[in-house]
């Protein structure tokens, strides 16, 4: 075990959120297929006068800081799209926060590129949807695979890290090979998400643009299968939610994760302190053990699953369910493994 493992372990069992993500706008320049807030383009004025403010963010990096996070991730919708985005970043340079933002990259010119260097900006998370213009248009609702790249080449340029996310769906999973090779030519550092979730909206996303059974298979018998082998011989079910990780959305709400949309708060009515060491739901969560997982605990796919309790609670409204989605890719790792 490292020193970083034995320190985010020693961090969990004393419930320290290390690992913080804020969003600071609902707003964004794509309509991405896949996004769990399917609404975003249509932001109302009243929505975004509910947004949070300059001054309640700064109540919020305080807290943060009081309560030990390390890493600090800005977000949206479309972060880079938010006026006084460099007013946040002020405040949250006085603190120790490891600072980065997650974008589409589209936005980021030279000049803004290093004025975030310049505002303590150390690494963004570029989302990459496709190889090329067509996959862009089709699943963002406008062409920008150049403009990623550029957002790409600008940000190293500026010194900044920059990690991309290869989002794997339906309609650009056959495309992986040409997405990796890309990316090793520009030595960015990557992963591939294959988790397709539902929209908050009440549509269907995964079912729509998660990959089946049957693509993950392809995925499996390709060159690049082990990006999407998985064993868990331990049957490990915990995650950081509500541990280490903590989400506070553009509105104020406080969840267990970003990606775990259970609202255990809200700063407009508590402090965020007293939210996370009081909240109802990040207690229950946290006391989670290995036997509330009923459905999966006794799964014969169990060893070969990489399921999320955030997926799960999206898809299935139910933290310790069964993911459908990730029960299908398990499937394929074990249909695989038996041939």
């Amino acid at each position: 075990m490292s020193i970083l493992e034995k320190k985010i372990l020693e961090a969990r069992k004393r419930f320290q959120p290390l690992f913080a993500t804020l969003e600071i706008t609902q707003a964004c320049n794509l309509a991405c297929k896949h996004c769990y807030n399917f609404d975003r383009k249509e932001v109302s004025p009243h929505q975004q006068k509910q947004i949070l403010s300059l001054e309640e963010i700064k109540i919020i990096l305080s807290d943060l800081y009081q309560l030990g996070s390390l890493s600090l991730n800005i977000t949206g919708g479309e972060p880079l799209l938010r006026p006084d985005l460099f007013e946040i970043l002020k405040e949250a340079k006085k603190y120790p926060f490891q600072l980065r933002i997650k974008s589409n990259g589209h936005l980021l010119t030279k000049a803004f590129a290093k004025k975030l260097k310049a505002s303590g900006v150390k690494e963004v998370d570029i989302s990459l949807y496709g190889a090329n213009e067509e996959t862009y248009l089709k699943f963002c609702g406008k062409k920008g695979h150049l403009k990623t790249l550029r957002g790409i080449e600008n940000a190293q340029e500026a010194g900044i890290k920059v990690n991309a996310s290869i989002i794997l769906h339906k309609e650009n999973y056959k495309d992986i090979s040409s997405m990796i090779k890309l990316m090793k030519k520009m030595n960015v550092f990557f992963n591939i998400s294959d988790e397709i979730t539902d929209r908050y909206d009440g549509s269907y996303a995964r079912e729509d643009l998660g990959l089946s059974k049957s693509e993950y298979l392809e995925l499996l018998s390709s060159e690049e299968c082990y990006f999407f082998e998985h064993e868990n011989p331990e049957k490990d079910l915990s995650c950081g939610c509500a541990k280490v990780v903590i989400g506070i959305g553009a509105y104020g709400d406080v969840f267990p994760c970003i990606g775990a949309p259970i609202l255990s708060g809200n700063i407009r009515n508590q402090s965020l302190k007293t939210i996370w060491k009081n909240s109802e739901e990040l207690k229950k969560i946290r006391d989670y053990t290995f036997e509330d997982f009923k459905d999966c605990r006794s799964c014969q796919f169990i060893e070969n699953c990489s399921r999320s309790s955030g997926s799960a609670y999206i898809n299935t409204g139910n933290y310790t369910g069964c993911d459908p989605v990730a029960l299908e890719h398990a499937r394929a790792r074990q249909e695989k493994k038996d041939k």
